[in-house]
């Protein structure tokens, strides 16, 4: 009789909190919003197993493992084998850190649970991409759903394997605890980042009838408890390490990122919820404040260019700026990528996650008016008169930048040039956010490297 290829069964089950907000798409719209993430049956977010799949193919492809086919499957004509990764959707907790299974038919338990129906009424953020003439552009306006940080998911891992395979079966579990790795969609503008809260894992023998019997005594319900080991507490296997810079940065007078609203003035600062969790139970912060990562990318990507700009000639009057800014910048390709087709196509490299402030200082209402050049008095022109309301200064925020895939950038201006642009955000002389124009959004810090962002900024490799 011949022995069987794969007689083992590599089981793990994984919950998930995001620290950032987060989207799925599903590749549709509504009526209201450009972007609709992906529910389950109850109309509750739920992530796919599919996407958590090729999450991980790509973060396994990214650390240098290989292109992964021999565990993740592949089709190439007449050849190929289906994956030995199994990977279930993963479902989302109520307040009692629960996954939510099963479709729900009495519809005012989710009413009656402040967790799920805030994910049910989840509000639209607007994004505008800014072109060198710094106003919006062309199809650069939309707006899109996403879940609330703080939501937690349960999924579950299963490889088929042999003993040949534990050490791949560590650098899957590792991956998910990487500081590289995000869910869904628009990572490079914020959204994605999460933490492991939970880790259970184990390794049945099919051939062996203790095995065998406690593999098939496993739960299938992800809201069951189950008997595997709990190994969050081992340290990950991760081979690489991206460049990150941390920012410490505190505001120098008024700010905000703009897009909130509030009934008592025209412009507000943009505000999120989310769910924080006290032991096994989750409750709702409404309306806090947040700076966003695509804030800091636009800020960034601009003075990025302008740097890169200098260092390699093209001024203004000798170049047309259309060809030197935006995805036409090569500095701004490298680093945030360039949706090209083809072979000129890039995935950014930069990361930046939204940052939550507990106290990002008081606000005040400030009352603007556009003044007649001629009469001295208020133009009679609709928006000429308007107010706002930003914070002002605030505690300290730490803003932390990652690159991946920082060997990859070989022009030593590139570096240069980012660098150059972080040291104007910390140096009070790069705004974030609204307002820009009136003094708003400049802040003042310090910023420090990790060992490879060092040997990175110096030229040479860091891996």
């Amino acid at each position: 009789m011949t022995a069987p290829q794969h007689p083992l069964r590599y089981l793990a089950r994984v919950t998930i909190q995001f620290d950032t907000p987060f989207i799925i798409g599903s590749a549709q719209d509504d009526l209201l919003y450009d972007s609709v993430f992906v529910t389950d049956a109850n109309g509750l977010p739920a992530l796919p197993g599919s996407s958590l799949a090729g999450i991980l193919r790509h973060a396994w492809a990214d650390a240098g493992y290989g292109n992964g086919n021999d565990i993740f499957g592949f089709q190439k004509k007449d050849q190929g084998h289906g994956s030995r990764l199994s990977v279930s959707w993963g479902c989302i907790h109520n307040q009692e850190d629960r996954p939510v299974e099963g479709l729900i038919v009495d519809r005012t338990i989710l009413a009656k649970d402040p967790v799920l129906s805030e994910s049910l009424v989840t509000t639209a953020r607007d994004h505008v991409r800014i072109n060198h003439k710094g106003t919006a552009a062309k199809s650069g306006k939309f707006d899109e759903r996403s879940v609330s940080a703080g939501h937690r998911f349960t999924f579950e891992l299963l490889l088929e394997g042999s003993e040949a395979d534990a050490d791949d079966w560590q650098r899957l579990l590792s991956l998910l605890r990487s500081d590289a790795i995000r869910v869904g969609g628009k990572t490079r503008r914020g959204y994605g980042q999460f933490s492991v809260v939970a880790l259970k894992a184990a390794a049945f023998d099919l051939t062996t009838q203790e095995g065998f019997e406690a593999f098939a005594a496993h739960p299938l319900a992800l809201a069951e408890p189950c008997q595997l080991s709990d190994v969050l507490g081992t340290k990950p296997q991760i081979s690489s390490q991206s460049v990150v810079a941390t920012l410490k940065l505190r505001p120098e007078s008024f700010w905000m990122i703009g897009g909130g609203f509030d009934a008592d003035v025209d412009m507000a600062p943009l505000t999120a919820n989310r769910i924080v969790w006290s032991g096994n139970r989750g409750d709702v912060q409404y309306n806090r404040a947040i700076l966003t990562g695509s804030a800091i990318k636009g800020a960034i990507s601009h003075r990025l260019a302008f740097h890169y700009n200098r260092l390699s000639g093209a001024f203004a009057g000798q170049v047309k700026p259309e060809e030197y800014t935006g995805k036409e910048n090569k500095a701004v390709a490298s680093l945030f990528g360039s949706d090209k087709k083809g072979k000129d196509g890039q995935r950014g490299r930069v990361i930046i996650s939204d940052l939550f402030i507990d106290n990002p200082g008081p606000q005040k209402i400030i009352n603007h008016v556009s003044i007649d050049r001629f009469t001295g008095g208020a133009r009679t022109l609709e928006g000429a008169l308007f107010d706002e309301k930003p914070y002002y200064r605030g505690d300290e925020l730490c803003l932390k930048i990652a690159v991946t895939d920082a060997d990859g950038i070989n022009d030593r201006a590139i570096r240069t040039a980012f660098a150059a642009a972080l040291h104007d955000l910390a140096d009070g002389r790069l705004a974030l956010g609204a307002g820009a124009g009136r003094g708003n959004g400049y802040f003042k810090g310090n910023i420090t490297w990790n060992e490879p962002g060092e040997a990175w900024l110096g030229g040479g490799s860091h891996s």
